[in-house]
């Protein structure tokens, strides 16, 4: 529990650049949704497909919750691993998750209302987005912390410093993944349920 104490203290920085990254994503693609029109697009056109998919189906909001649930839980589990190729991942995730909130937004608030984009997010995303960010915090961190390793080859005393860190970190892993779980399987029953039920009424 010390250490899962100290990891999260240490995280205070990654937590707000992350978030700070989300955010300005989130402003770029709300701002200049017609230059990113093209690549959004192309984000979206399969989970477009997917949510076809499960509309046929007998069960579709419980089909949609393991949907939702399954891959962001993946996703956030892989991002963080992925932190390890020096952070640039987590980086780009949250760069492309910011722009296509902002991008949908954008468009959701011209076809729609600016209302049902609201109550189309903030229900599950109050969870969701937070979840992410911590989620991609942790890659960051790892990456910076493979960053340092790999630099500090020139340096005994840096190494053993470092190696010290990194197994500090990987112990906190498994209590963070669990808080990913809960947290993402909360957000995924209320996108798949109270969302659902907003958007549609």
């Amino acid at each position: 529990m010390n250490n899962l104490i100290r990891q999260f203290r240490l995280m205070k920085h990654y937590f707000i650049a992350s978030a700070l990254v989300f955010a300005l994503a989130v402003v770029l693609g709300a701002g200049f949704s017609d230059q990113f029109h093209g690549f959004i697009e192309s984000q979206l056109k399969g989970l477009e497909q997917i949510t076809k998919s499960i509309a046929g189906k007998e069960h579709p909001q419980w089909s949609l919750f393991w949907l939702i649930f399954l891959n962001n839980a993946i996703k956030s589990v892989v991002i963080i691993a992925l932190g390890a190729a020096f952070g640039i991942l987590p980086l780009f995730f949250l760069i492309v998750n910011g722009l296509i909130l902002g991008y949908v937004g954008t468009i959701s608030t011209q076809k729609e209302s600016l209302w049902f984009f609201l109550k189309a997010i903030i229900p599950h995303g109050i969870i969701e987005i937070p979840a992410i960010i911590f989620a991609c915090a942790f890659g960051l961190r790892l990456g910076v912390l493979m960053l340092k390793l790999v630099t500090s080859v020139i340096s005994p005393e840096r190494s053993v410093k470092y190696k010290e860190e990194l197994r500090g970190f990987a112990k906190a892993i498994v209590p963070v993944i669990l808080i990913l779980v809960i947290s993402l399987t909360a957000a995924a029953l209320i996108e798949s349920t109270f969302t659902f039920w907003l958007v549609n009424h």
